[in-house]
């Protein structure tokens, strides 16, 4: 199906749906364009928790639901219908056939309950060609077996797991990974390619959206995959496209959902765009979360952008191992400071904090009992 026409579809459906009706107020789905949808206003995730509060079962039409952890409301939803998942299935597909699975055995270790993880693979790898193991998480020892035993190419999985299935002896010429940081994080793609014996790549996506994003066989950069999405990256604060190379907030239109549409979905992940010839790239993946953001030395600073850099440097931030601090120094100007929650700051990290943000930091202080927030800013208070 051409790509247009599905999303003409998309907004069709979209103008019957209460989270969207208003916004596509006055919009011919007939005669949408991809340059007019830069005219609807985004949605957020928080738009969409209090539609779900408000109608807390499934609609009418739903064939397929998966949940994901939600701090609102427990679990957030996800509801398809018959349509819907075929075409995710179908769509999806084309993403596998570029990475020459036709033919091939593949082993998928993501969870099948609840989650939509799983389904999303295996479905498309169906379709695609290959033939196909659901197997689950856990177990890595046997995966390792099964994979000696039965001779499975592709592994399915995140790559902290694909690690401990190739310490139990398990090799895959592939690796199709996602669901944690992995080629944002400099270095690891290479320890786990090393490990399996095998073409390690990466995938982005969400409960909400499915998977939108993911790399070829060349390795250069999350590609948006066409037939699942439309994906934008725009400054959080004024919602303008940012610049090719400029970090921002990554927005997603999913071409997979008319039951639960999904229209300029702001993610909160931070991401750089380029553009080329009508296709969207993400060169070094997702590298954050644009919940937090401080002004510092007249440029916008993510704090949680370090966090594939600390992760390869052996710190996670995720878990209070990191904190910015912003002050003033003499004459007024900013000072930027990192505490982190270590021994001793690891040698290089630094210089590789300067490279990757182009910020020269006034300090990195180890404190092994750190506490606090990921952000002070001492400048207003």
């Amino acid at each position: 199906m051409d790509r247009l026409e599905r999303l003409r579809q998309v907004i069709a459906a979209a103008q019957r749906h209460p989270v969207y009706a208003e916004r596509l107020k006055g919009f011919d789905a007939q005669s949408f364009t991809l340059e007019r949808l830069a005219q609807v206003p985004p949605v957020t995730r928080q738009e969409w928790i209090a539609h779900i509060q408000a109608n807390p079962r499934p609609p009418q039409g739903a064939a397929l639901m998966h949940l994901t952890p939600s701090p609102a409301l427990g679990w957030m939803p996800e509801y398809l219908s018959p349509e819907d998942v075929e075409y995710q299935a179908q769509a999806l597909a084309g993403q596998m056939r570029r990475l020459g699975v036709a033919g091939k055995k593949a082993l998928v270790a993501f969870g099948y309950h609840v989650f939509a993880g799983g389904w999303l693979f295996h479905e498309a790898l169906q379709r695609a060609g290959a033939m196909v193991l659901p197997h689950g998480p856990g177990e890595a020892e046997r995966i390792a077996q099964l994979q000696q035993q039965y001779g499975f190419e592709i592994l399915v999985c995140n790559p902290s797991f694909a690690l401990k299935i190739a310490q139990a002896g398990g090799r895959f010429e592939l690796l199709m990974a996602g669901g944690e940081p992995f080629t944002s994080v400099p270095g690891y793609r290479e320890k786990v390619e090393a490990a399996i014996g095998g073409v390690a790549v990466d995938a982005y996506g969400t409960s909400e959206l499915g998977v939108v994003a993911g790399e070829g066989l060349e390795k250069n950069g999350l590609l948006e995959i066409p037939e699942m999405a439309i994906l934008e990256v725009l400054d959080p604060e004024t919602l303008e496209p940012t610049p090719d190379g400029e970090k921002g907030e990554l927005v997603v239109t999913a071409l997979s959902r008319t039951l639960m549409p999904m229209i300029r979905f702001r993610t909160g992940d931070l991401a750089i765009a380029q553009r080329s010839g009508g296709q969207t790239v993400l060169p070094r993946g997702v590298i954050g979360r644009t919940d937090l953001m401080v002004k510092v030395k007249g440029v916008k600073l993510y704090p949680t952008e370090f966090a594939p850099l600390l992760l390869a440097f052996g710190i996670d931030p995720r878990s209070g191992g990191a904190q910015v601090v912003v002050d003033r120094g003499e004459g007024g100007t900013d000072r930027l400071y990192l505490r982190l929650k270590t021994q001793a700051v690891p040698p290089g990290l630094e210089d590789a904090l300067r490279r990757a943000t182009g910020l020269k930091f006034d300090g990195l202080e180890a404190d092994p009992a750190l506490e606090g927030p990921p952000l002070v800013d001492k400048r207003f208070g």
